[in-house]
């Protein structure tokens, strides 16, 4: 079974500063295409890991004072809209880079980008949850 891991943490005190882009090319969605797997076959120790790490190596990570921690807050809003949706794990963490990359702190002045690093050999989908996670239930 998988192993999924999220690390909320700075890995250093480097402070990553925005860098202003002219719009480009889009770049068109490429397909993937699932293996199967034979029973028979063996998978190395380490396979089937998925490290969510809040930033790069070597740099801060930031938090809102009320908000909380971006990266937590862009990874449990995205779950939350895209697990229903059937979307991959993969697929999820691109949309937190995305958000996560977009902001910026009230002087403009600090960016964060978040980093994935996986052993996954398929895509990983969460179960739809049948019922509205507890934060949405009546009490």
């Amino acid at each position: 079974k998988p192993k999924l891991f999220f690390i909320q943490a700075c890995q250093g005190k480097e402070i990553q500063c925005p860098i202003y882009l002219e719009p480009d090319a889009r770049i068109p969605a490429s397909s993937s295409m699932q293996q199967s797997v034979s029973p028979s076959e063996s998978i190395p120790e380490e396979a089937d890991f998925l490290l969510g790490m809040a930033t790069i190596d070597g740099y801060a990570s930031f938090r809102h004072i009320q908000q909380g921690a971006w990266y937590i807050q862009a990874l449990c809003s995205k779950l939350q809209l895209l697990v229903p949706r059937g979307e991959d794990i993969l697929s999820i963490l691109t949309h937190v880079n995305e958000d996560v990359g977009r902001r910026v702190d009230r002087f403009g002045t600090k960016k964060q980008m978040p980093q994935p690093a996986y052993t996954l050999r398929r895509k990983f989908i969460f179960p739809i949850p049948r019922d509205p996670p507890p934060s949405q239930q009546r009490q």
